[in-house]
């Protein structure tokens, strides 16, 4: 999300690359004095007894408190001092502030587009509506964070790091932070339900499309990937109608609403492990950026010692162990966003139609403050279903019948929503039946939460307000008017998918589907390929009993079974030339690994991404084929096997075969690789041309700054193996891998401190850290490390300890 921002902040650097090296010259003391102290004393109101933090030797804190509410406090000072900038900027995507920052005279509209979707959705004030839904122990948790915050930044001699100094520069020293609030943590959980739930725009995507090449031509591209052999549990429901809402695509492209997959788990029962206990394994897979989505943290209490992956701006442990219960996640890919096609009452512009009659629109004014420019005016309507869109995006022109609008409902935007306690709750839980408790409060985004605990017990449930629909799946937008499509209630929390104790001993998931084709409720027809779940399924299954060093290497597993479906038919054909015939022999010897240092991921994944082009460029056109640039391989196997048709190019007076189309992609393939590379493909290299790039979201785009501020490094791996690196197959580097990994975790449940723990780059924000890159040569040597021992043996290799201790009385 903040790189799509940084790509519009960047601008305003690259044209100031002189000026910054002077500046930077006098600024770099000043970062380095923005470095925090891991040690020291500080009084605070807010606190109820004193709170110790222990930083061990990898900078993650140990906080020992005497409750939630206090550790709570302490995580949100430790988050301030290593992350706020991220935390910042997060927050003004939510809160629709963005254009505050920085001119726009010297960025363009990025800023101001993205504010106008965020307040046109209503996004932060749904925040904070969803604080009063909470339970006063939760309230009181967020509270206890924001104060926690607020110590941190209320200190007068307090640093911001670069990234805000320069903030203030460009806004004429406007800008200073707001106090933190309750809803300012809430905001992270609402973007990431908006993305990983998100398919409103993949409606929009499939209307374009239904106008180029028909409803039928939609139905072929969207079949899902796999079949229920390769399912979790597994299911799969299709079909598509609707009309086309063109621009509206592209004037709602903004990184806030990016739909965001993929991600890895396994629980194995003790029948399965060596140790006679289970084993969880999980690898959430965001996008990459400097630094990184997780933060790493262990809070320690009377009944409480919860550690793992936190994430800045939230109180919460989301993903880790409490010492007794471990739990993890992956996307399930809800469809839980619907576009409804309102009709505007022709006697009155202000009312709408609905199944009861005419209703008022409702009405909220917004206004979007710019740096040195003038105020931009929202008027948002809203429908019973939720907001208008036509409404804040711009140019719309006829982008819906005339007397129409397009409203928005998700259960991303209830502002009754109370996942936040629930996901808190997972970290509390000390048995199955505490773990659903908690996970009957959430409603969003929907995640397969994998479980183990000590006693041997391993489970799975989904949780989540998934509609039901009185008609339709909701892949396209539907008539409001009737009623006939509206939502009819959600899915009984008894009835969403769960297991416990399987028999086999044994539960994956890797996005792929979740349930079976028998299950009677719609769930989602935007599952993940199949490729990482039956690689993890494959191996699992191949050894009796698996150690914890299984898991790891599980993890980096660089297999990618995509490969095994896709070459038969790339090397179906006769050789054309003589480097053709080379290509064949080298990859006819290939085992499929993803291996940085070796040639022929390199030569694969430029074949198939120039095959989908030249399959689907001419039929789509390049603008509706951009988003579609990620190599599908079951959308290539089922063209190539039941569509041929579409290997010809419609832009050349021959008919090309589908033989031909492959044996010109390998053609085009090489040419481009040859021209950055070399002829001798014995010198050719994966690691090369895929780079894992954590952009640092602000400098990246600096020639002065972007290799001190971003990380990158050779990568193995690829977007269909479980080591999952996935290139981004655009702009003028498009094998950089940009999306996989940036935690992984693995519980050992015979022993909890054996637990281990692993991040690609560290804990600090600040890129003159010696924190912020700790973690890179770990990562790429497949290390983890441990977050465990007893206060004094933290205290032994510590870098420091701060307490903090409430007013004296």
């Amino acid at each position: 999300m903040l790189l799509r921002v940084a790509a519009w902040l960047g601008k305003i650097l690259v044209g100031t690359a002189l000026a910054l090296a002077v500046f930077l010259v006098g600024t770099y003391f000043h970062v380095r004095g923005s470095l925090p102290s891991y040690s020291g004393q500080l009084t605070a109101a807010g606190l109820k007894a004193p709170v110790e933090i222990l930083r061990d030797k990898n900078a993650v804190p140990h906080i020992i408190a005497g409750s939630l509410e206090d550790a709570s406090f302490a995580l949100g000072y430790v988050h301030a001092q290593d992350r706020f900038w991220q935390m910042e900027l997060l927050r003004r995507v939510g809160q629709g502030r963005l254009a505050e920052l920085v001119p726009a005279r010297l960025i363009g509209s990025g800023l101001v587009d993205s504010d106008r979707v965020m307040r046109g959705l209503g996004v932060y004030r749904k925040a904070s509506e969803s604080v009063n839904a909470l339970s006063p122990a939760m309230r009181a948790r967020l509270e206890a964070y924001a104060a926690g915050v607020n110590a941190w930044i209320a200190d007068d001699d307090q640093q911001f790091g670069l990234e805000l100094t320069l903030i203030k520069l460009l806004s004429g020293g406007r800008y200073k932070p707001d106090p933190w609030r309750p809803a300012d943590s809430l905001v992270w959980a609402k973007l990431m339900a908006l993305g990983l739930d998100g398919n409103w725009r993949a409606e929009l995507l499939r209307l374009r499309l239904a106008q180029k090449i028909g409803e039928d031509g939609v139905k072929f591209l969207i079949e899902p990937g796999g079949d229920s052999k390769d399912s979790t549990l597994s299911l799969v429901m299709s079909a598509v109608k609707g009309i086309d809402l063109d621009r509206l695509y592209r004037g709602t492209d903004v990184p806030a609403v990016a739909k965001r997959e993929a991600s890895n788990e396994w629980v194995l029962s003790g029948a399965r492990t060596v140790s006679g206990r289970p084993l969880l394994a999980n690898d959430p897979h965001l996008g990459f950026s400097f630094p990184g989505v997780w933060y790493l943290a262990r809070l320690v209490g009377p009944g409480f010692d919860i550690r793992g992956a936190t994430s800045p701006g939230s109180p919460v442990v989301v993903l880790g162990h409490n010492g007794t219960v471990g739990w993890g996640f992956t996307t399930t890919n809800l469809d839980s966003q619907d576009l409804f096609v309102e009709r505007i009452d022709p006697t009155d512009p202000n009312r709408y139609i609905t199944p009861d009659g005419p209703r008022s629109f409702s009405v909220r004014e917004e206004t979007i403050n710019v740096a040195w420019g003038d105020p931009v005016q929202l008027r948002v309507r809203e429908t019973r279903h939720g907001a208008v869109i036509d409404d804040f995006v711009r140019q719309l022109d006829k982008l819906t019948p005339q007397g129409h609008v397009l409203a928005l409902q998700a259960t991303a935007l209830d502002g009754s929503d109370t996942s936040a306690e629930g996901f808190a709750r997972l970290g509390t839980a000390q048995n199955w039946e505490e773990f659903l408790a908690a996970a009957r409060r959430i409603g969003t985004p929907m995640q397969n939460i994998v479980y183990a605990d000590t006693s041997g017990n391993i489970g799975l449930i989904a949780p989540a307000k998934v509609p039901i629909r009185r008609k339709g799946d909701g892949s396209m937008p539907v008539p409001g008017w009737t009623g006939e499509y509206d939502w009819a209630g959600f899915v009984p929390f008894d009835e969403l998918p769960r297991v416990y104790n399987p028999a086999g001993g044994l539960i994956v998931n890797a996005n792929a589907r979740l349930v079976p084709d028998d299950y009677r409720h719609f769930i989602s027809k935007d599952w993940a390929e199949p490729y990482r779940q039956r690689r993890a399924d494959q191996l699992l299954r191949e050894v009796e009993r698996h150690p914890v060093y299984g898991m790891i290497v599980m993890q980096a597993d660089n297999l990618s079974l995509d490969a095994a479906d896709m070459m038969p038919w790339l090397l179906k054909g006769k050789p054309r030339n003589a480097r053709a015939a080379q290509v064949h022999a080298m990859l006819g010897r290939w085992n499929m690994f993803m291996s940085a240092s070796r040639p022929e991921p390199l030569i694969y994944n430029a074949w198939i991404a120039e095959l989908q082009r030249s399959l689907l460029a001419d039929e789509l056109g390049n603008e509706l084929y951009d988003p579609m640039s990620h190599p599908n391989v079951p959308l290539m196997l089922r063209i190539l096997g039941d569509k041929p048709g579409w290997c010809d190019d419609g832009g050349t007076r021959q008919t090309e075969t589908c033989g031909d189309q492959i044996a010109q992609a390998l053609d085009r393939a090489l040419d481009w690789i040859a021209r950055r590379h070399g002829n001798d493909m014995s010198t050719w290299q994966w690691g090369r041309e895929h780079l894992a790039a954590h952009r640092h979201p602000l400098f990246d785009q600096v020639p002065l700054l972007r290799d001190i501020a971003s990380v990158r490094f050779p990568s193995d791996g690829g977007g269909q193996t479980l080591n999952r690196a996935s290139p981004s197959f655009r702009g003028n580097r498009p094998f950089d891998a940009v999306h996989g990994a940036g935690y992984r975790g693995i519980y050992d449940f015979s022993d909890l401190d054996n637990s281990r723990f692993a991040m690609p780059l560290g804990q600090s924000g600040n890129m003159l850290s010696p924190w912020a890159r700790n973690f890179v040569e770990t990562w790429q040597k497949l290390g983890y490390i441990e977050i465990a021992g007893t206060r004094a043996e933290t205290a032994r290799t510590a870098l420091g300890t701060i307490t903090l201790s409430p007013p004296s009385r």
